[in-house]
């Protein structure tokens, strides 16, 4: 038995590392048990904004000391994923031999959409935009005779409903069961958004490249599979977020009006392909604006603070926030619609400006722009500047979208169609686009327990995609400065998306490609080696404290344990985690050694 008195001055991971039922306390109080564990409860209840010494009267029993078993050391390979089971397991004694524990499937569900989200951004994606700007910058045509117009709207699916919504889908299979500590609901039902989702838009970018007469029917079926897809993926996502509880930042309503959002986009998109074909811009609206960025802007209410160290939204704030910005969508969608048969000045004014100023606002509270706290307490820090250019791109967007269209709408004008051009690209490849490049420059070597392939790469793809965007605001000084002989050169924009793009891709497949190394167990009686795999030395008794307080802190989370411990050999995780492995290697002979005298 051993006491525990948490001080100020104590990790999470310590508290965690002791006893990981309190991490149902600290979740309780929104502190992240998974990826800030390396912060003291001072540091975690400050920029939580959490009183410190209720926290820790919570902790330590109302200030008496605990007597409490070391569970963590109890069950390495323990199944029970929820928070309860684990309180509720019973403190069995240790093994007392080392025994081989067959390997848990890699988990590997967000592979596919990863995969697909990938591919179509580099074919009727990026590179048909690509081909397609050149077509109407440059003298010469570069998509034969394919009308310019259906190009850009195949691109646009490819990009929106295709790269966007597939990556999204991906990684909220994988990162809700783990934010929340339950199973992701109905995983036949995930499989089935997959391939109704890349079916869907297949069907319709093959059915518009195809032209009449075939376009109208193959569109319609891919739009149903759309809509379809939509349908599943929310279904999954609200009941997989029901299944615990709700966190502090209430993060998890951005999700499922975002997942509402993209079913009114699909549902859209049938009437679109259904023959009213002047709704198009609506879909875009919807998609963008509605799904994307009430995506995005839950996540970063989940992440932001986690990984920048910024202060958490107060929950009346955050609550009167998420109100203004789906209201202000709302009234932005319904002016799209109804302009498709009437123009409505007024209606669309107020609806710009009241999008601008939700956003605004949202952005302000975040503190993106502002001091970043706890910043030496932070690692890696190659994805923050994906973070906070992504969203300078935002503002951007907002000033040349509803910010401008309010204006014109003011003045008895339309917005120039190169502005409205720009504004959103900067929103799809500089704010959304770059938001899922950085978030999974930081989430996919945790998926697959191994380092980011090229930190150069995606420090590449960084420059490449905002030298894009920048290429593409020549569109303004064209359009509002009369720079014609500027018009050429927006077509530079085509290429360098292409380029970053395929940055992305190949930094993306090349970390996912490495595989789990051939099973490695630690025989009875045998000595543990550097390559053996982390759930196979977790069956030496004390392996998992003593993994834990070197420095491989992930384990310490069931969700994380059970992910990646079958997937990593010890060699790959204390290359990872930046862990000497000789000596490492050493204590754990001393450990097995132990077991068999024992």
């Amino acid at each position: 038995m051993a006491a525990h008195q948490f001080t100020s001055a104590t990790t999470v991971d310590d508290v965690v590392h002791a006893d990981p039922a309190l991490s149902r306390v600290l979740n309780a109080h929104g502190i992240d048990t998974c990826c800030g564990g390396s912060a003291t409860l001072a540091e975690a209840a400050h920029v939580r904004g959490i009183d410190l010494d209720k926290l820790l009267a919570a902790l330590n029993g109302d200030n008496e000391p605990r007597e409490r078993s070391v569970a963590v050391a109890t069950a390495p390979t323990d199944r029970c994923a929820a928070p309860a089971c684990e309180a509720a397991a019973p403190s069995a004694p240790l093994p007392r031999a080392a025994v081989t524990v067959p390997a848990a499937p890699r988990p590997t569900r967000y592979v596919r959409f990863f995969t697909a989200s990938l591919l179509f951004a580099l074919t009727f994606g990026s590179t048909l935009g690509a081909l397609t700007l050149a077509t109407l910058t440059l003298p010469w045509s570069f998509i034969g005779g394919l009308p310019t117009d259906s190009a850009k709207v195949a691109h646009g699916y490819a990009q929106v409903f295709g790269f966007a919504a597939l990556f999204v889908m991906g990684v909220a299979y994988h990162v809700i069961p783990r934010f929340k500590g339950a199973p992701l609901a109905a995983p036949g039902v995930a499989s089935a958004s997959f391939w109704l989702q890349a079916g869907g838009v297949l069907a319709i970018t093959l059915g518009i490249l195809a032209g009449p007469p075939a376009v109208g029917p193959i569109r319609l079926m891919g739009a149903l599979a759309l809509l379809a897809a939509a349908s599943s993926f929310g279904w999954v996502v609200h009941h997989s977020l029901a299944a615990g509880a709700p966190t502090p930042e209430r993060f998890e309503r951005y999700l499922r009006t975002g997942c509402a959002w993209l079913v009114i986009a699909a549902a859209l998109a049938v009437v679109t392909a259904s023959g009213i074909g002047s709704l198009q811009p609506a879909v875009w609206e919807t998609a963008l604006w509605g799904f994307g960025a009430s995506w995005i802007l839950g996540m970063s209410l989940r992440i932001v603070p986690v990984f920048l160290g910024l202060p958490p939204l107060s929950q009346r704030t955050s609550s009167v926030l998420f109100a203004c910005y789906q209201l202000a969508v709302l009234a932005w969608v319904s002016v799209a619609v109804i302009e498709t048969w009437a123009l409505l000045p007024i209606a669309r004014a107020l609806a710009g400006a009241m999008l601008g100023l939700a956003v605004g606002a949202f952005l302000l509270r975040l503190g993106i722009f502002g001091p970043w706290e706890n910043r030496p307490t932070v690692g890696d820090r190659g994805y923050e500047k994906f973070m906070v250019s992504a969203y300078a791109w935002l503002l951007v967007a907002l000033v040349c979208t509803p910010a401008w269209s309010a204006v014109a709408a003011l003045a008895g004008s339309s917005t120039p169609a190169l502005v409205l051009d720009f504004g959103r690209h900067a929103f799809t490849l500089g704010f959304l686009t770059q938001i899922i490049v950085g978030v999974a420059a930081r989430l996919v070597p945790v998926f697959v327990g191994t380092p980011l392939w090229s930190t150069g790469w995606r420090d590449v793809t960084f420059y490449l995609l905002n030298a894009a965007v920048v290429a593409r605001g020549l569109e303004v000084l064209v359009e509002v400065a009369g720079l014609s002989e500027a018009w050429a050169y927006i077509s530079i924009s085509g290429p360098l998306g292409v380029g970053a793009f395929a940055a992305f891709a190949v930094n993306v497949f090349m970390t996912m490609r490495v595989q789990p190394p051939a099973s490695a167990s630690v025989p009875t009686g045998g000595e543990p080696t550097a390559d053996n795999l982390v759930a196979d030395l977790l069956t030496i008794p004390g392996a998992l404290e003593l993994l834990v307080s070197r420095g491989l802190r992930p384990l310490q989370n069931p969700e994380m344990r059970k992910a990646m411990a079958p997937t990593v050999t010890l060699r790959q995780a204390c290359r990872i985690h930046n862990i000497e492995l000789e000596p490492l290697l050493a204590e754990l002979y001393k450990l097995a050694a132990i077991s068999r005298e024992a």
